[in-house]
């Protein structure tokens, strides 16, 4: 009997040893500084109606005054990982006609939050620093939205805010190059023709996989995907916030990104998915996104004979366009 006591209180002693151990090991991978370069996250700005602007109900009018006068504000937040500026962004108010409220059309449209969306950022540390609410309110300071016109009944309106901004990902990796990279050695310090960790930041488009292959006894292929993980659309980012509603515009417009490729090689030709080869190891071209992804592909030779792991990093820029609306019940007063 005391021998199986003892037992038990041994079997006990390495349960609480690989507890604690354990409980060791996490505090050391959430805290101390980050070993990636990202916070990541599919988000780019996050947009809201401030609550009770618009409000839930309003009154009619009596075809001269309005009983219930009220503005629209929209809230943004910068979710993502790209420094955002006030210009790169573009306010729209639409779902009704600006007359019915007393306002112009061009008070409505393209117009420019108060304040820099700032991202959220993460400093050497690991700690967090989130961002903040910008507003724009609709129509300006010194205006309001009135409803004059008598109706028959109670009628809703939509209220709809198209926003649309400038953005960008970067994704970060490693090539691994080898002199001899047909016959790899046991000890080498990569395998050339293994996948590779990649890290993206926080946005809508994100590389979530990177691989690595080999092609020749100086050149090594690799291949990424660009997935589109948002719920707006994408469009081309020639023009900063130009985001087209036209069907004729939209078509040529949407789902192009600018995607840049640096290997930071200069001693070989880096060449991606058809486009021209480039020698300084920094190759740009746009590309379609089809059903919301698309794979590139690149080779990198290497003229000179060396052994070692480097970095890769891709960029994508493109304009995206987010909405929020919301419903509006205009009240008939019975006079």
């Amino acid at each position: 009997m005391k021998q199986k006591r003892s037992m038990i209180l041994i079997v006990l002693g390495i349960i609480s040893l690989v507890l604690i151990v354990g409980c060791g090991r996490g505090g050391e991978v959430s805290g101390g500084a980050p070993t990636t370069p990202f916070l990541g996250g599919s988000q780019g700005l996050e947009m809201k109606f401030l609550q009770g602007n618009p409000p839930d109900e309003i009154t009619d009018g009596d075809g001269t005054t309005s009983t219930f006068p009220f503005k629209v504000i929209v809230t943004l937040r910068n979710m993502g990982e790209f420094d955002l500026k006030k210009d790169q962004v573009k306010i729209s108010l639409i779902g009704f006609l600006p007359e019915d409220f007393g306002v112009v059309d061009t008070v409505l449209k393209d117009q420019n939050p108060e304040d820099d969306p700032s991202p959220r950022l993460r400093d050497s540390e690991g700690n967090i620093i989130e961002s903040v609410e910008v507003y724009k309110t609709f129509p300006k300071a010194d205006e309001d939205l009135k409803f004059k016109r008598q109706l028959h009944g109670n009628t809703p309106f939509i209220f709809k805010a198209n926003v649309c901004y400038k953005y960008q990902t970067k994704a970060a990796s490693e090539i691994c190059f080898l002199e001899n990279l047909v016959d790899v050695a046991d000890d080498a310090i990569c395998d050339p023709s293994e996948p590779k960790n990649i890290f993206s930041s926080g946005s809508p488009l994100g590389v979530p996989a990177f691989r690595q292959t080999v092609v020749g006894k100086d050149k090594i292929q690799f291949s990424f995907d660009i997935v589109h993980s948002g719920s707006g659309d994408v469009f081309d980012p020639t023009d900063v916030a130009d985001c087209p509603t036209a069907s004729k515009d939209r078509r040529t417009k949407e789902n192009k990104v600018d995607v840049n490729v640096n290997t930071g090689i200069t001693s070989g030709n880096l060449k991606c998915s058809g486009f021209d080869a480039v020698t300084d190891g920094d190759a740009s071209f746009t590309t379609t996104l089809v059903n919301g992804k698309r794979t590139i592909t690149c080779t990198q030779s290497l003229t000179s004979a060396s052994d070692f792991i480097g970095p890769v990093v891709i960029k994508l820029d493109f304009n995206y366009l987010g909405s929020i609306q919301k419903e509006v019940l205009v009240k008939h007063l019975v006079s």
